[in-house]
């Protein structure tokens, strides 16, 4: 009986070993932890932000039907885009505060006449930044660039 034990001991002290990570190894990133979050990280995923403004050294956009300009970032590095009549999607890569938006690709719809499209557009490549203020998503533009203003109705 002793015996037994003794070889049965070594057996279940590995089996237990084995499995006691939670399964087995897996190679690659899959069992990577996710990155900590630091106090600085202000991002608010999966949140549809309405473009409100955007200010430069040069003046000032603020579009009308803003509800027809919308970002949202996504898990994993993706963000959902409307561009008026045009939507896509595209990257994006941040670092605290650091934020880079891009490339974006669009359907190629023809948008009317008064549409910001393109400006809204050309700002989001120019994002180097962002911050909340208040409730309010401010994505900075490149050095000296000005900043856009996204609201979100969220309850």
């Amino acid at each position: 009986m002793r015996s037994l034990l003794v070889l049965t001991l070594p057996i279940v002290l590995a089996a237990c070993t084995a499995t006691s990570s939670g399964g087995p190894v897996l190679p690659g990133l899959v069992n990577a932890p996710p990155p900590p979050l630091g106090a600085e990280d202000t991002l608010p995923l999966g949140v549809v932000w309405t473009w409100h403004s955007t200010q430069t050294r040069d003046g000032g956009i603020v579009p009308d039907g803003r509800e027809r300009y919308t970002l949202e970032f996504r898990p994993g590095g993706t963000v959902n885009v409307r561009a008026d009549c045009n939507r896509g999607s595209g990257t994006y890569t941040r670092n605290g505060n650091a934020l880079g938006i891009g490339p974006i690709a669009l359907t190629r719809m023809a948008c009317p006449a008064d549409s910001r499209d393109t400006d809204f557009i050309k700002g989001l490549g120019a994002v180097d930044g962002h911050s909340m203020v208040g409730s309010d998503l401010v994505l900075t533009l490149k050095p000296d660039g000005g900043s856009m203003r996204f609201t979100s109705y969220r309850p």
